[in-house]
């Protein structure tokens, strides 16, 4: 593996029919050209699908025999090597899938399910693997044939053959649920309108619910188009989702790559408890083959996102899920009060201006009078002029309730109390949990909620005071990270004319809580931008520092302190308040958070 990943290469290749050794030269010249892990052809892909009766003749079946011992003599791929071929056994023929390692093959797989309908005439020439698990002589090699799984110390792989995923009980379930994070489909597919998207709806099925990848290669146009025109679609699927693809029609040779994240798949197989229980319920015996892992130094295909919470496609979809998320939360919250109204610190930042929208969004879908939409500006002598201005604009735009409470003399009465002249973490506090104080207080007044404010990443970095802003009565934030909360901003900015001015004001204030001079958060804690790839990485991946430095190694100083903050910070999103998840992941230790609040 290379830092966790590993390379699949697939290819929809040219090819003659009838013509194995011709075939396998090309195969031969791709494998030369080719770096990966994997290296993955079609279907039946020495002679090529469309043979038909001509299968039952022992010249080509000779042919191809001689073809892959051609393969394997000049084999010039470390990795492993998968290709198709009929395979006679006890004279009768299986459609397999040839599973080859340098100058051995690992194993033969038989194809399970014979498609019978249609255009498909399979169990006229073969037949299916079902119960068939024994050792063959082939090319002169003692041969594992039937159903198994290919393993290293790292990682395993399994194999099943074109209409296996179509079946109502796939092989690669078992495949899975063996201990397979890949399963490789070969494949001889027709073409025919919207079949490439059904084959994503199953394969991207495949590999969520298994938590897994699934990759698939079909043999292309250069099949007979007696009947059908054959698709050459390949990709790969990992974790539901489409990774890499080529849906092309065509004749030419073409190659999809992909850089699967074994890592990845690992950690979620080990944090899903449905995974974990179907495996303890369904007891599988499979034969076990070992091969060599290929350990390549490769830069990976494509960098990973810097930013990898902000949407790249279906914004627009992805945006109204989060607001409406985001409102029909508060407003099942607002059900409950007698007189629904809300209370919130409004600082002329990111997260007080964001929560702001979603109480308005909330009000208006619930038709409450915005005038009960209270929004305080709680200023001490390190406010700026900037964000009173933002707070003040954005408040009046939105015909909510706006007040400026000067906690100045609160704060200076406070810190006499302590006998606290020094300007440090607790002179910061103060000056925080008098405003929250006021809030609280203020929401017991009108008989309303104080509107937590606080998002994602400053929760998973402890950037709060403790019984100051960490304390709410509700969060409409928390699930939001601070790079989405910028993005949701200036989105509404430029669909919103009246609001775009101050939005884009408030989006350009360098982020402070304003408890000193000139505060830069970031000169604290790091990089928002930085702290939400962090988070991301080890939220959904499961990456450790270790990994972290070794996929960034540019942020090393900043990996360190994510994890020292992310340890410390757990006693605050011990006690915080209720909030609704958003995304793939909360922090919430009543959702999906839970670990010690004092490690060392």
């Amino acid at each position: 593996m290379n830092n966790g990943f590993v390379r699949a290469v697939l290819v929809s290749n040219e090819f003659v029919l009838g013509q194995p050794q011709e075939n396998i030269k090309t195969m031969l010249q791709i494998a030369k050209q080719s770096k990966g892990d994997f290296l993955v052809f079609p279907e039946l892909s020495t002679t090529g699908y469309s043979m038909e009766d001509l299968f039952y003749h022992q010249d080509l079946l000779t042919a191809s025999d001689d073809a892959i011992a051609t393969f394997i003599e000049h084999n010039p791929f470390p990795g492993v090597v998968i290709l198709g071929a009929p395979i006679t056994w006890e004279n009768v023929i299986y459609n397999c899938a040839i599973v080859i390692q340098g100058k051995q093959i690992l194993g033969i797989v038989p194809k399970m399910y014979l498609p019978h309908t249609g255009e498909f005439y399979e169990t006229r020439w073969f037949v299916d693997g079902e119960g068939v698990q024994t050792t063959m002589e082939f090319c002169h090699q003692t041969v594992n044939f039937g159903t198994m799984v290919f393993d290293t110390d790292d990682y395993s792989f399994g194999v099943e053959v074109c209409a296996d995923m179509w079946g109502p009980v796939n092989p690669s379930s078992n495949l899975y649920l063996a201990g397979a994070e890949v399963v490789i489909n070969i494949s001889s597919s027709p073409e025919v309108v919207d079949k490439g998207l059904m084959r994503r709806i199953l394969a991207n099925a495949i590999s969520y619910r298994h938590k897994g990848a699934y990759l698939y290669v079909s043999s292309n146009a250069n099949e007979s188009s007696s009947t059908v025109l054959f698709s050459g679609d390949t990709f790969v699927s990992q974790m539901g989702e489409v990774i890499a693809e080529d849906a092309t029609l065509g004749f030419a040779t073409k190659t999809v790559e992909a850089d699967i994240d074994i890592s990845y798949l690992q950690y979620v197989r080990r944090s899903n408890g449905w995974f974990r229980q179907a495996r303890k319920r369904t007891a599988l015996t499979q034969v076990r083959v070992p091969f060599q892992q290929v350990n390549q130094a490769m830069e990976l295909l494509a960098p990973l996102s810097r930013t990898p919470f902000i949407p790249t496609t279906n914004v627009a979809s992805f945006v109204d899920q989060v607001r409406t998320l985001q409102r029909l939360s508060l407003q099942r919250r607002l059900k409950v009060l007698p007189n629904p109204s809300v209370v919130l610190g409004l600082s002329g930042g990111l997260d007080s201006s964001l929560a702001l929208l979603v109480a308005v969004d909330a009000f208006d879908h619930a038709k409450i009078d915005r005038k009960h939409i209270h929004a305080f500006w709680l200023p001490t002598k390190h406010s700026s002029a900037t964000t009173k201005d933002s707070s003040m604009r954005l408040a009046h735009l939105l015909k909510v309730s706006f007040t400026e409470v000067d906690l100045q003399a609160r704060v200076d009465l406070d810190l006499s109390l302590l006998d606290h002249s020094k300007t440090d973490v607790t002179y910061e506090n103060v000056q925080a949990r008098a405003r929250t104080n006021f809030l609280m207080n203020k929401a017991n007044q009108v008989g309303g909620i104080v509107l937590g404010t606080s998002d994602m990443t400053e929760i998973a970095l402890g950037w709060s005071t403790f019984a100051g802003d960490q304390i709410a009565h509700y969060g409409v934030n928390a699930g939001i990270p601070k790079t989405l909360v910028r993005f949701l901003l200036n989105t509404q900015a430029d669909q919103d004319a009246a609001l775009g001015e101050v939005l884009r004001q408030i989006t350009a204030t360098p982020i402070s809580p304003e408890l000193l001079d000139n505060q830069s958060s970031e000169d604290t804690v790091g990089n928002f931008e930085v702290n939400d790839l962090l988070l991301y990485r080890y939220l959904k991946f499961g990456d450790n520092a270790t990994r972290l430095n070794q996929l960034f190694p540019e942020y090393s100083e900043q990996i360190t302190m994510f994890f020292r903050r992310f340890e410390l910070g757990q006693f605050k999103r011990n006690s915080m308040p209720d909030a609704v998840k958003i995304l793939f992941s909360a922090l919430s230790p009543k959702a999906d958070w839970r670990m010690p609040s004092d490690l060392l």
